[in-house]
């Protein structure tokens, strides 16, 4: 086809930073101004919210803008390398999707409607699924379109596989680019079609012809049954996909607080308003708090046991995550890297039949059946 393809540099994690538009004018501060103070980025995005002139914004304008940024959108920026923070000041990286200039236009647009757009392209499958449509250049049957991306995602048409898309599809997928305006999605007649966005360009999302499609494991080591991913991003990316693919049941424990992301609970929450039963257990209050904050309806408990921590010497699990009894990852932490983060790895498998799973299903046993009607201390003894 000959196309330019959707920029290497752009991957999920930069997508859902820059899927706030607070957090783009932050960046585009940053471009024209280089370093500079927490006041003066905070001062400039009032002057631009506002229409006022420079001089003209006071200090109790900037004091309620000044707090999100540090406590919210510079920490989310710096976390994924885009922003160098010192003391009270802050610049832009080299990262390299600030280097390249596809990205500009990505930070052009100031609207909310823009960040839905972002946040829905955060997602391997949708941005696979905007390919397929583009390159079809027509409507498409959903089942059509379900083997198509199979066959992209996972580099085979196995009719298991393609079912369990097509259901991803119709549930999560197709529902977030029809909100968003990027296809249009008739139910009845399971028929999509590509709609696109004005400040969004179709290139990008189109590989060469020639280009081998890149499967959304292809980051990990697979073996017939199950794949080792490696690094952070990887096994966040991970987690976040079996969450958005749990149809009754979400089970999940965590040892970290920042092992759960903003974009994580927001997906939390997507699967309880799927009516997904969520479950989330954790030793870690800071964790336990912000869940019952921002979704009340998940069944929180503080597993007592030291489930935790592996034979010294070993890295410690870090993370467990389960899908509908069928879907499993579980992460480790090892040592910290040069960045100051810890080395992430996990292995994860699918299937009812899947080793892993089964491992785990026996492990639970039945008490995930009655999770909700438990007492306290009954779930502060689950055996993990």
């Amino acid at each position: 086809m000959g196309t330019t393809p959707w920029p290497d540099t752009v991957n999920n994690t930069v997508l859902e930073a820059l899927a706030n538009h607070r957090r783009r004018r932050v960046l585009r501060v940053l471009r024209n101004e280089g370093r500079t103070s927490l006041e003066d980025v905070a001062t400039r995005l009032v002057a631009q919210e506002t229409g006022m002139a420079l001089l003209e914004v006071t200090r109790s304008d900037v004091e309620e803008v000044l707090g999100e940024l540090a406590a919210v959108h510079l920490p989310r920026l710096t976390e994924v390398g885009l922003v160098d923070r010192q003391d009270r000041t802050v610049a832009s990286t080299e990262h390299p999707a600030l280097q390249d200039p596809k990205v500009e236009s990505l930070l052009e647009p100031d609207t909310p409607e823009w960040d839905t757009v972002l946040d829905c392209l955060a997602n391997e499958y949708r941005r696979v699924t905007l390919t397929t449509l583009i390159r079809n250049g027509r409507m498409m049957r959903r089942r059509q379109l379900a083997a198509e991306v199979t066959t992209m995602v996972h580099g085979d048409d196995d009719d298991d596989v393609v079912e369990r898309v097509l259901r991803d599809l119709h549930h999560c997928h197709l529902p977030k680019l029809a909100e968003a305006g990027l296809v249009w999605y008739d139910m009845d007649k399971e028929m999509v079609g590509y709609e696109g966005h004005p400040n969004l360009n179709d290139e990008w999302l189109v590989a060469d012809a020639e280009d081998t499609p890149r499967p959304i494991l292809s980051m990990a080591e697979q073996s017939k049954e199950m794949w080792t991913l490696h690094g952070r991003e990887n096994v966040t990316e991970r987690g976040r996909s079996l969450c958005e693919q749990a149809d009754d049941e979400l089970f999940m424990m965590f040892t970290l607080r920042d092992t759960v992301e903003t974009a994580c609970v927001r997906r939390i929450q997507d699967a309880i308003d799927r009516g997904v039963d969520v479950y989330l257990g954790t030793q870690n209050r800071q964790l336990r708090d912000l869940v019952r904050e921002h979704t009340p309806e998940v069944t929180i408990w503080e597993p007592q046991l030291d489930w935790l921590n592996l034979p010294p010497n070993h890295e410690k699990v870090g993370r467990l995550i389960m899908t509908d009894r069928e879907k499993i990852m579980v992460g480790t932490i090892g040592e910290d890297g040069p960045n100051g983060r810890p080395h992430e790895t996990a292995i994860t498998g699918e299937g009812v039949d899947n080793p892993l799973v089964m491992l785990l299903r026996e492990m639970l046993g039945s008490r995930l059946d009655h999770l909700d009607a438990q007492s306290e201390d009954f779930l502060e003894q689950i055996p993990l």
